[in-house]
């Protein structure tokens, strides 16, 4: 029979262009590459406007510091205050009042008189002056000042003079049982120069045995006699017994004989024996005169 190879012929072509058509089918069916979606960058939040509120804050400034008291005082003229009459009958007119600590000194927080802290310019000067030269000679023991006078002079409990502002009581340097310096207590004080602290007067436990610190007590009436108001120092009194101990330490130490005479001059025994302080007294101004202030003898 004669079709049987059309047939496989016919057969043959029709495989071949469905195999054809399965390829091509095939190749345009593939899908395309999948690609990822990118994010955006996230930009920065901007910065925020000031409020008026934060505008509007002032800066407060330092506080300026305190005025120093004893530069004040040191810095003040000797007209600013006025000393009429006499020690035992006068009264003070623009009196200054004492610092309550400086270098080297302290008013006594113990005296007897709270307001007793008012002297002339030139009186407190010469203390203060003559306090911080011991504390820069002989650092570590402090001048302990006790009663001067009123804010106006005037009588003043437990004295009979300090009324014109032109005196002062000052205790002596003291030291204790192992000889290092101490705060200064009203010690009365033999001639040996040794006394006791009693502190509670019914307890014997606590009585210290202190002793008058003779160096840093002669440098500091050394200092009076030397400094810008030695002129003004009239008197000072103290208990013979230990106007002798600082005399002979004076001479001991090589003191300049003038110094020693000067002070051996103006220091005496009162009535009053003196075994616990010295009492100082300051001459009147020439200012001082002309305004009514009269100096007591004896004068030299």
């Amino acid at each position: 029979m004669r079709w049987l190879p059309v047939c496989v012929g016919v057969l043959a072509l029709a495989c071949a262009g469905h195999e054809a058509g399965a390829r091509a089918a095939s190749t345009t069916s593939t899908a395309a590459p999948r690609t990822e979606p990118v994010e955006a960058e996230a930009s920065p939040d901007p910065e925020p406007e000031p409020t008026i509120e934060e505008e509007a804050v002032a800066v407060t400034p330092e506080p300026e510091p305190a005025p120093d008291p004893v530069a004040t005082l040191m810095a003040m003229d000797g007209s600013e205050s006025t000393s009429i009459g006499g020690p035992n009958d006068g009264r003070i007119e623009g009196a200054i009042a004492l610092p309550a600590s400086g270098p080297g000194f302290r008013s006594n927080p113990r005296r007897p008189n709270e307001t007793a802290i008012y002297g002339t310019v030139e009186m407190i000067q010469a203390l203060v002056d003559a306090a911080r030269v011991v504390h820069e000679a002989l650092p570590g023991g402090e001048l302990t000042i006790n009663d001067v006078g009123l804010p106006e002079g005037g009588p003043i409990p437990h004295h009979g003079s300090h009324r014109a502002g032109r005196d002062v009581d000052v205790l002596f340097y003291l030291i204790d049982r192992n000889g290092d310096p101490m705060p200064s207590v009203g010690a009365f004080l033999d001639p040996r120069g040794r006394g006791f602290d009693f502190r509670e007067l019914d307890d014997p436990r606590d009585d210290h045995l202190v002793r008058i610190d003779l160096p840093r007590t002669w440098r500091f009436v050394q200092a009076l006699l030397e400094g810008p108001h030695a002129d003004e120092v009239q008197r000072i009194f103290v208990v013979e017994h230990l106007r002798t101990l600082l005399l002979n330490h004076a001479e001991r130490a090589r003191v300049p004989r003038a110094i020693r005479d000067r002070f051996a001059e103006l220091t005496c025994q009162p009535s009053y024996p003196h075994d616990d302080h010295l009492h100082i007294r300051f001459y009147c101004t020439a200012e001082d005169m002309a305004g009514g202030c009269e100096d007591s003898a004896p004068t030299y």
